[in-house]
């Protein structure tokens, strides 16, 4: 059972750009450690117009041992901490975060 975590940006006006290039860093680093990545953007609904991140692993198992690496990664600590934690001038801002499963049918 896939279990999906999101987090979903609104970009700033004038932004775009260096936003997309956190996003291609982030699914870079993301993806040697073991996620599948997808980037959506909504345009219709509650929160449009926005981009939303989400990263799939395979199980709760993968899903664990990728939240491990994430934790130690000094690439994605160094990504995550120039791209949001430590910039005063942040390219999105983070309106929305989810954790999800599939449903199995049939």
């Amino acid at each position: 059972m896939a279990v999906l975590q999101s987090s979903v940006f609104r970009v700033r006006p004038g932004k775009a750009q260096e936003f997309m290039a956190n996003v291609a860093t982030a699914k870079k680093i993301l993806e040697r450690l073991g996620a599948r990545v997808r980037v959506v953007n909504q345009m219709v609904g509650t929160n449009a117009p926005c981009t939303a991140f989400i990263t799939e692993s395979a199980d709760w198992k993968a899903y664990g041992e990728l939240s491990a690496k994430i934790e130690t990664d000094s690439e994605w600590q160094k990504f995550y901490s120039k791209a949001a934690l430590d910039n005063p001038n942040p390219a999105a801002d983070l309106i929305a975060t989810g954790l999800s499963t599939d449903v199995p049918i049939g």
